[in-house]
């Protein structure tokens, strides 16, 4: 198990901060569906993980009120309490590991679905973050992959940073944390990651299709 604490204000991190600080996000129309296509290279195991594709869909963002709700959680009552008021929300989308792609050893297909998913536009171009409370690639429950030793890192979310490039086509980089445990810093208004108990995945050739 890693242990570590890492203020969102690094590089490695700073997708993060932007998209869950207390800037208003771009709104996207009810039924706008969001199709994203990634490779998933793993930080440990690239030889295993570089053949994996990954599936993620956006149907939904959460609301301004969805997300005053979960940072009041976090920070009053913490990341069991967070998971456990995932349970409540509404779907906002999902991922998942594509079989086609040849998906290592205790890589799970079926969907993982996210609870919690906002995004902001900068001069650069955006940020989105997915929030849930299953473990994506390893099936849906925190005993799925490792015994109790995810349960303890209740919460996996995906980052994602994006471009419009010159052929018109939206594009970028991700990391997918396969649980982590997360505080909320009022002095500084952003998110901390205290632990993980692995390295993020990282996402490349990040595709993006909106239907």
């Amino acid at each position: 198990m890693m242990s570590r604490t890492t203020v969102l204000n690094s590089t490695a991190a700073a997708a993060l901060v932007l998209a869950i600080a207390l800037t208003a996000p771009v709104s996207a129309d009810d039924g706008t569906e969001i199709h994203i296509k990634a490779r998933a290279v793993s930080s440990t195991n690239i030889i295993r993980a570089a053949s994996d594709l990954v599936d993620i869909r956006i149907e939904r963002w959460s609301t301004d009120d969805e997300r005053e709700e979960l940072v009041q959680i976090l920070s009053t009552e913490g990341n069991r309490a967070l998971a456990s008021a995932l349970d409540e929300k509404d779907e906002t989308g999902w991922v998942s590991f594509d079989p086609r792609g040849g998906g290592g050893p205790g890589r799970d297909p079926r969907r993982s679905y996210f609870k919690y998913a906002r995004e902001i536009a900068h001069a650069e171009g955006r940020e989105i973050i997915l929030i849930t409370n299953q473990y994506p690639g390893y099936g849906q429950t925190p005993q799925a992959a490792n015994g109790a030793k995810l349960a303890n890192y209740p919460v996996s979310f995906v980052l994602l940073k994006l471009r419009e490039n010159d052929a018109g086509e939206t594009t970028g980089i991700g990391r997918m944390f396969v649980g982590a445990k997360l505080r909320y810093d009022i002095a500084s208004k952003k998110f901390v990651i205290d632990e993980f108990p692995m390295d993020p995945v990282y996402l490349k050739d990040v595709k993006v299709k909106v239907k």
